[in-house]
């Protein structure tokens, strides 16, 4: 309560006695909208071109709302105390109010703070027809809407449809209503339909359409129903360009810019009436004394869309001002009109060559900058292929030079321990074993090459195939962590210490995968940082995040640069040559594993720092096992499951036939052997129980597939297992449809074939 009564004291205080003395009477204009919008710069001229003619001194303040191009500015709190403190601070004697939203703001500050009453308001441009303040007076602006519509109808006689564009602005809302008002009291004879609330696109798309029996009454348009703001002339010459049906407005600022006239307001004109309200209220006259009267309006047109639209002068109301009268068309005489008509249609000709060559030479200058462009890239193809060529040739080169080296050097041992042992008869028994494990080692190391051939291999030809089924992650993760201790057992690394990290829950999952490829993956790891880690730990982890499996090897070996992070999966691809001499190796190992991984819709990666060590690692899709699901549990090889079995070895080559028949010597297995279909048919016919066949893909007298065929037929119980030196997925798929129950590739390793046999005799 007395900060209102402080406020009033202020205001009454300011606007006191005017003719006191020759202090400058202060007016505060709030304008609704912004400076540079046609319609508030005219009625501020109007107005203050009045006011300067006032007897006294006069001192103009301005304050701009800003709620064409921000409607939000009407309703906020700060907005309101802003004019409030600049009312207290200017002490107006008298305040200006140009369009709704300055009426609105300040008709909300005369109820919220008393005291605002006792400062004359003059107010212009504004729509709202209703009772007002005390100290209220001002200029309507009121569009005569069916003075327009009989306009329209006098210029185009035969006319149909009219339509009506306003916005959904405050002042667009009202001259709608008014319009539906004006519809209730007047028939113009035509329809007429109010448009507005659509995008700016969806207005031109309507409007474009229009015929000659149609027109457009454009009233206003600031703001589409995406929140675009578009100022009053833009807008118009956007439609113009546009719509051929004639457009006819209200406003002085929309003549020279698209339409044929109607009854314009004069923004400058309406501005002038109210300044001139603002002397008699600055004099002393009770605004209570004068009624808000309606801004002038007279019919005006355009000449040049009078031409434009062939709309006869004759059909004008009496007095309508006519602009651009003398910008008319030139009368030529018939002589003169040929003559014109001639040099034209020459200089319409020459246009034409010089536009056809100058297309033409363009195109021309175009095509040569093409095969330019083309012929520089063309030659950087060349380029990057030459070197990619040499480059090919020189990892080529290193490859095959350092395949002869890991062939030879295995073969080497082979061979010559071999004649050894052969040749010599002075050897102990401990010579001849060590010798022997010598023998052993290099061919595994051999088989390992071939093996990393073979998947380059199938991985180049698309054929690396992943075989997914369920699997427990602990013993499946177990059976690595033993394999790489034997591993270091091995090469004597005993210094080295091998730990494991995971969660409990995550080795108990029982989860949907190849376990093979995942095992093969993790061991060539684990074996990658044994070779490179002379002391320190190795450190295998797995851990399960939602449908993720991501498994790590960190190691404190020798590390490497981040500068060939990408390169260490290259194929062929050595960092050092020195180190391969150093360590050995066919640099394919983690190629293969990058190979691996991404068929199985996964990622690797290393992160590694020199002399610190390096953690590989990838991630690789799963699924949870769903119950009922048989889960594979790496199964024990078990001599004592096939003691007393019936084991048909089907072998043409006599070497593998003994092989085998030594392999599975000390099993307790009743053996059979058969080298061509014939001895396979005859074992058949004598009606002998066979538990488990071993049959090579590649007999004499038919396919081994068909032998198959003739076992399953004549006892369908038979466990039957391929047996060949094909190593390719295909391979193994083509087994497994001909009936085989499992397929092993030659050289075949002892204890996977026990374990083999083990797992499905069990």
């Amino acid at each position: 309560m007395f900060k209102n009564i402080l406020i009033a004291l202020l205001l009454v205080a300011g606007s006191f006695s005017l003719y006191a003395n020759d202090i400058p009477c202060r007016i505060l204009i709030i304008n609704s909208y912004h400076p540079g919008l046609s319609w508030t710069d005219s009625l501020n001229k109007g107005f203050i071109d009045a006011v300067r003619g006032f007897e006294k001194p006069v001192e103009i303040f301005i304050e701009n709302l800003d709620t064409k191009r921000f409607p939000e500015n009407l309703n906020r709190k700060e907005q309101k105390i802003y004019i409030l403190s600049r009312i207290q601070q200017i002490k107006p004697n008298l305040i200006a109010l140009t369009d709704d939203g300055a009426f609105i703001l300040m008709e909300s500050l005369l109820k919220e703070f008393s005291g605002l009453d006792t400062i004359p308001i003059v107010f212009m441009g504004v729509n709202q027809e209703k009772d007002y303040p005390k100290n209220f007076t001002g200029v309507l602006e009121t569009i005569d809407i069916k003075a327009n519509l009989e306009f329209i109808k006098q210029l185009q006689p035969n006319v149909k449809r009219v339509y009506c564009v306003t916005d959904q602005t405050i002042t667009g809302k009202v001259i709608g209503e008014r319009i539906k008002s004006t519809l209730l009291k007047y028939n113009p004879g035509f329809e007429v339909q109010v448009i507005g609330n659509c995008s700016y696109y969806e207005l031109v798309d309507t409007l474009s359409n229009l015929n000659d029996n149609e027109a457009i009454l454009f009233l206003l348009f600031n703001r589409d129903s995406k929140g675009n703001y578009f100022s009053y002339e833009a807008i118009l010459d956007s439609l113009s360009r546009n719509v051929k049906a004639p457009i006819y407005g209200t406003w002085s600022f929309y003549l020279n810019h698209g339409i044929v006239g109607g009854a314009i307001i004069s923004g400058y004109h309406h501005g002038k009436r109210a300044g001139e309200l603002a002397s008699l209220l600055l004099k002393g006259v009770s605004p209570k004394t004068i009624a808000p009267t309606d801004g002038p309006s007279d019919f005006i047109v355009d000449h040049l869309q009078l031409v434009k639209y062939s709309i006869s002068q004759k059909l004008l109301p009496q007095g309508t001002l006519i602009l651009n009268k003398n910008k008319r068309f030139i009368h030529l005489s018939r002589g003169t009109t040929l003559v014109v008509a001639a040099i034209v249609l020459l200089l319409i000709v020459l246009l034409i060559f010089m536009g056809v060559y100058s297309r033409m030479r363009h195109k021309a200058l175009r095509l040569q900058k093409y095969y330019n462009t083309l012929l520089e890239q063309k030659n950087q193809e060349v380029e990057n292929s030459l070197k990619f060529a040499e480059e090919a040739n020189e990892l080529k080169s290193a490859f095959l030079a350092n395949m002869s080296h890991e062939i030879r050097t295995p073969m080497n041992a082979i061979v010559g321990f071999s004649k050894l042992i052969k040749e010599s008869s002075l050897l102990s028994p401990e010579e001849v074993n060590g010798y022997l494990d010598i023998i052993a080692e290099n061919a595994q190391r051999l088989m390992r090459l071939i093996n990393d051939i073979i998947d380059i291999s199938k991985i180049d030809s698309k054929q690396l195939s992943i075989y997914k089924r369920p699997v427990q992650l602990g013993p499946l993760f177990a059976n690595c962590y033993r394999a790489a201790e034997v591993e270091l057992d091995r090469v004597n690394k005993n210094n080295i210490a091998i730990e494991m990290s995971f969660r409990p829950t995550d080795a108990a999952l029982e989860v949907v995968t190849d376990p093979d490829r995942l095992q093969q993956v993790v061991m060539n790891l684990l074996n990658n940082a044994i070779k490179f880690t002379s002391s320190g730990r190795i450190v295998l982890g797995y851990s399960v995040i939602n449908d993720l499996l991501r498994v790590s090897v960190e190691d404190t070996g020798i590390g490497i640069d981040s500068q060939y992070h990408d390169a260490v999966f290259e194929r062929f691809r050595q960092i050092d040559g020195t180190l391969n001499r150093e360590y050995g190796g066919s640099g394919l190992g983690l190629s293969i594993c990058k190979g691996i991984v991404e068929a199985m819709g996964g990622r690797i990666g290393v992160d590694s720092r020199p002399e610190v060590g390096s953690t590989f690692w990838f991630e690789v899709p799963i699924s949870l096992a769903t119950p009922g699901q048989h889960v594979e549990v790496p199964v024990k090889a078990s001599k004592s499951k096939l003691k007393n079995k019936v084991l048909l070895i089907v072998e043409d080559n006599e070497p593998s036939a003994i092989l085998l028949r030594e392999m599975l010597k000390g099993t307790g297995a009743v053996l059979l052997q058969a080298a061509t279909g014939k001895e396979v048919a005859t074992i058949l016919n004598d009606k002998v129980k066979i538990d488990i066949a071993l049959v090579d893909v590649y007999l004499p007298d038919m396919s081994g597939y068909e032998v198959v065929t003739k076992i399953k037929q004549a006892q369908p119980n038979v466990r039957v297992i391929a047996q060949t030196a094909n190593a390719m997925d295909t391979d193994r798929q083509k087994s497994l449809e001909a009936g085989c129950d499992e397929h092993i590739t030659k050289p075949i390793d002892k204890d996977k074939l026990i374990e083999l046999l083990s797992m499905l005799l069990s």
